[in-house]
């Protein structure tokens, strides 16, 4: 199905995973690729291959792309491969930002997100607020 009208996307996927394919796009969209492991994982991980850890830069990128559109867009909607951990960690994150309502995602059994992600996407956002 098209997205509705107005709808901004952020698209997240990993360093080996392949970008998602979108039939139908949305008026706009970020594309991000980031793994979903945080900096005390990085041990756990040593020897894998290569992966990409989220960071301040792709947090602040993130902050511009919903400054931009938040009053422009009717939906901001955030993916991931399972849509449970880095998405999720964006969208509470937002919700928070806008509404004060990022714990309901924290507190969604079905989510588990990636702290690291919201923290340093919410401190990208609130940044916005202070400047």
């Amino acid at each position: 199905m098209p997205f509705p009208s107005n709808t901004a996307l952020i698209s997240i996927h990993g360093t080996n995973e392949d970008e998602p394919t979108l039939l139908h796009k949305p008026e706009w969209i970020l594309k991000l690729i980031f793994d979903d492991i945080s900096s005390d994982e990085i041990d756990d991980y040593s020897g894998i291959g290569h992966y990409t850890l989220f960071n301040e830069n792709t947090a602040r990128d993130i902050s511009a792309f919903v400054d931009e559109y938040k009053d422009k867009a009717k939906a901001i909607i955030c993916q991931c491969e399972y849509g449970q951990s880095r998405s999720a960690a964006v969208a509470a994150a937002l919700l928070e930002y806008l509404y004060k309502g990022g714990i309901e995602i924290f507190a969604d059994d079905r989510y588990y997100p990636n702290k690291l992600v919201f923290r340093l996407t919410l401190k990208a956002l609130k940044s916005l607020t202070q400047s």
